[in-house]
């Protein structure tokens, strides 16, 4: 979460070392990416993660100390636990929140809604998400994707999937309303 009283923090520290940590929203996106491929193997992607993230090599120290020093940086920089309580899976997908006993279904995607997340900041905030490439942090694009307002082309998908049918809903509409779901439906698997 952005705490606008304070800079933001982008560092490890490792014993005396100090890593600068590339946690513009296109480096972290990209991190998911590769967190998410089956072409490598899991001890490679903290690796090729934390070359991602500080531009260094992380050789000199074992591949269980690689993977806490990634956790760490997830846990401390990436994951966004107190903003609406998000929590996003190694492709960077937000995970379901719990409701009651059943999972709430995924309501985006930051892979296949590209599209609607670049026309809806152009649209409200007036900035484009590709001349802001190695510059807009995560935490800010968060908290912007996290505040756009609901007349965004996202905000009206997000909206048509968290459609639940009421009583109170006509025929017509629940139908229109399911065209619009299987239109904006996320791929399965991915």
């Amino acid at each position: 979460m952005l705490n606008l009283a304070y800079k933001l923090e982008d560092e490890l520290i490792v014993g005396s070392e100090v890593y600068k940590l590339n946690l513009s929203f296109d480096n972290v996106i990209r991190l998911f990416d590769m967190l998410n491929s089956s072409d490598l193997e899991d001890y490679q992607k903290a690796h090729f993660a934390m070359i991602m993230l500080t531009g260094k090599s992380f050789e000199k120290y074992s591949i269980e100390d690689v993977v806490l020093f990634l956790d760490e940086v997830i846990k401390e920089h990436i994951k966004n636990e107190e903003f609406n309580s998000v929590e996003y899976d190694l492709a960077g997908n937000p995970m379901p929140v719990k409701e009651t006993e059943e999972e709430q279904e995924q309501l985006y995607s930051l892979k296949y809604d590209s599209d609607y997340i670049f026309a809806s900041f152009l649209q409200a905030y007036n900035i484009d998400l590709i001349e802001m490439q190695g510059k807009l942090h995560w935490r800010k694009f968060n908290a912007l994707l996290n505040g756009l307002p609901e007349n965004t082309k996202f905000m009206e998908v997000v909206k048509i999937r968290s459609y639940k049918p009421s009583k109170h809903d006509s025929s017509e509409y629940k139908e229109h309303m399911r065209k619009l779901q299987r239109q904006y439906e996320l791929p399965i698997n991915d």
